[in-house]
């Protein structure tokens, strides 16, 4: 349920919905009045931990904004920061980035005030302020920049505070504002004063725990939203977008009353939204636009029988021809001509570009408005478009359908972007459009590992291994690899033992879409002795080294993208002077509702020992109140995986 706040004039419209008047009339008393900036209170300085979050570093004590307008109806937003740090892994608070849209001069960023107050071992107030000159400008990419600095001689006791002020072309710039963050909160304040004449929906996205103040004071078209006391929200492994977890409020403009009377309403409908998409110069104008890319490749490509392979062909042409240049966004910064004659643009020109030459190629396809995971999670009733921070390309081909990204990490065309997997879309088309759900079953995270090694009579592991990643592993291997190498060998081989080494590391396969990624290397583990006894740890490079959820308490899903396929088979040669003293069981472990299994198979031939390892999902994504459940299993998993061979001397 959304709800409409408006200000026409003098007078406030009513709100659409009846619950929130009564909500309103019942809310508790204004809000507490708030020190000065810069004036500190006894509380705050006394301040050693946070009682409703006690694992936090550092705590915001205040964040306050408000969002209004001047005489041209620039969008004027004020924020004011003050948090204290608590230990002394909090003092990474202290350096501020502020980013800001530097193009055409949609935003500003001015009246920065900072300083960091301390009390000195006699008791005496110590504070230093930001000087204007340790505040400077960094130009993140074409579109986007950042104010920077760094406040001084902070540490534990520090209090900091900030305050500064954007100015915005206009109120489609404004931002959802979030009560929570990483960080807990103690006192979060909005305030929003809608321009004469116009009207925002807005959506309150929070837990039944945390309470919330709304207020509206009727003629000024103002609306004040408050939350207090809300614990942080850190990061865990496989979690889906923060943003879906944080208490926040989400806005968009939803009308404007002309002059002469009459409502003109924006996407308050996914009919709507498609009309207002479609006739947009940045987005729909973009679609029949025709491309150079020269009368020759377009005959030859219409000439493909396959429509697969035309597909596959002008995704190709794009993904190779046109690179991104890091700035997101659903519809286009410069044109999809422009990003064609430069080789370069936005996510918006690329896939735009993509759905041109694709259509031209005579294939049917339909823009498609996807949030990624990082960005958050679509909720069908509400028809508000920053629910998607994407666009791209959607192809039907007979009864299967196709999502192309030509502006991210590469993906072969009949495969979903990872990025989207789980995820809900909007395919923008007045007769076929709609929300859709982008799910995956067949396609997993996929390893084979093949090991074969020798045990010497000391005890230590030499030998060599075989990797075959396939599908989702593939991908995720592929863009680790080219991202970082040596953080590429740490996270996926040499975490599993203390003392693993590897060399000779080949990688096969990396061009052949149709191809596992082969990585074929040589590892030695040192001996582990305890007495007389040598210990062997048989889980090698399984994707389970230990168990990843380690937290007592979790608010987020479990979310994998894909489903999970890992198998681990190892052919392990003893020397005659050892003997095995005792052997982990075969054993077969699997959640209630099958949704988790592992088995493990051991069998003793002669002098060698034959290792099965085989870890399989069939879901890719658990519920928070499934964590326990996870968490538990995964804890006796690991347990298991990493029960050691006993050897002994004959």
């Amino acid at each position: 349920m959304f709800f409409v706040i408006a200000k026409k004039h003098l007078y406030m419209k009513r709100f659409v919905c009846s619950w929130l008047l009564l909500a309103i009339v019942n809310l508790c008393a204004a809000q507490t009045t708030l020190p000065e900036f810069g004036e500190i209170t006894a509380d705050e300085k006394t301040l050693t931990v946070c009682s409703f979050d006690k694992e936090a570093d550092a705590v915001v004590i205040l964040d306050q904004a408000s969002a209004d307008h001047n005489e041209q109806y620039n969008l004027i937003f004020t924020r004011r920061v003050r948090l204290k740090i608590l230990k002394s892994r909090g003092n990474r608070h202290g350096d501020i980035a502020i980013r800001y849209i530097h193009k055409d001069d949609i935003e500003y960023i001015s009246n920065i005030e900072a300083y960091t107050y301390n009390v000195t071992p006699n008791g005496v107030a110590d504070i230093k302020h930001v000087p204007s000159s340790a505040i400077y400008r960094q130009k993140i990419n074409e579109r986007i920049s950042e104010v920077k600095f760094a406040f001084p001689d902070v540490q534990v006791g520090s209090i900091i505070e900030y305050k500064y002020t954007t100015t915005s072309k206009s109120y489609s710039y404004l931002n959802d504002w979030y009560f929570q963050s990483e960080l807990p909160v103690m006192n979060s304040q909005f305030t929003l004063v809608v321009m004469p004449n116009y009207e925002f929906a807005y959506r309150v996205f929070k837990s039944e725990q945390f309470p919330i103040e709304i207020k509206q004071e009727k003629g000024s078209g103002r609306i004040y939203f408050g939350m207090k006391n809300i614990a942080g929200l850190r990061d865990e492994p496989f979690m889906d977008a923060e943003k879906d977890y944080l208490q926040h409020v989400e806005f968009q403009l939803s009308g404007y009353q002309g002059t002469f009377g009459g409502t003109t309403r924006y996407m308050t409908t996914w009919n709507e939204v498609t009309r207002e998409l479609m006739s947009n110069p940045v987005f729909g104008l973009q679609l029949n636009k025709n491309i150079p890319v020269g009368e020759e490749w377009i005959n030859k490509v219409k000439a493909m029988s396959p429509p697969f392979e035309r597909m596959a062909a002008v995704y190709n042409l794009v993904y190779k021809a046109v690179g991104w240049n890091g700035i997101g966004g659903i519809g286009t910064t410069s044109g999809v001509k422009e990003a064609w004659e430069k080789k370069k643009g936005s996510s918006g020109d690329v896939n735009l570009l993509l759905i041109n030459l694709l259509k031209e190629a005579g294939l049917e396809v339909y823009p498609l408005l996807v949030s990624e995971r990082g960005h958050g999670k679509v909720n069908p009733e509400y028809p508000f478009i920053d629910q998607f921070n994407k666009v791209m390309a959607y192809v039907v081909i007979g009864d299967n359908k196709y999502v192309l990204d030509a502006a991210g990490a590469y993906t072969p065309p009949f495969m979903i972007p990872f990025s989207v997997i789980n995820t809900k879309a909007f395919v923008v088309n007045r007769k076929k459009g709609g929300i859709i759900t982008l799910t995956e079953t067949a396609k997993k995270d996929k390893n084979y590992v093949s090991i074969h090694a020798l045990i010497d009579d000391e005890g230590a592991l030499t030998g060599e291994a075989i990797i075959q990643s396939d599908e989702y592993a593939r991908l995720n291997r592929m863009r680790a690899w080219a991202r970082d190498k040596e953080r590429f060998r740490e996270n996926y081989y040499t975490t599993y033992q203390a003392g693993l080494k590897l060399d000779s590391l080949v990688l096969n396969n990396l061009e052949n879409d149709s191809m596992p990624l082969e990585q074929q290397f040589h590892f030695s583990i040192p001996a582990t002795v305890s007495g007389d006894y040598k210990l062997v740890n048989l889980n090698l490079f399984s994707g389970i080294a230990k168990n990843p959820f380690i937290s007592d308490i979790r608010f987020t899903n479990i979310d994998y993208g894909c489903l999970q396929s890992h198998t681990v088979v190892e052919t392990i040669e003893l020397p005659a002077s050892l003997k095995i003293e005792s052997l982990p069981k075969n054993v077969r472990m699997i959640m209630p509702d099958t949704s988790i299994s592992l088995t493990r198979l051991l069998e003793v031939k002669e002098n060698t020992i034959l290792v099965r390892y085989v870890i399989a999902t069939t879901r890719s994504v658990f519920t928070a109140e499934e964590y326990d459940y996870v968490k538990d299993f995964y804890k006796k998993m690991a347990e298991i995986m990493n029960e050691q061979v006993v050897l002994r001397k004959r």
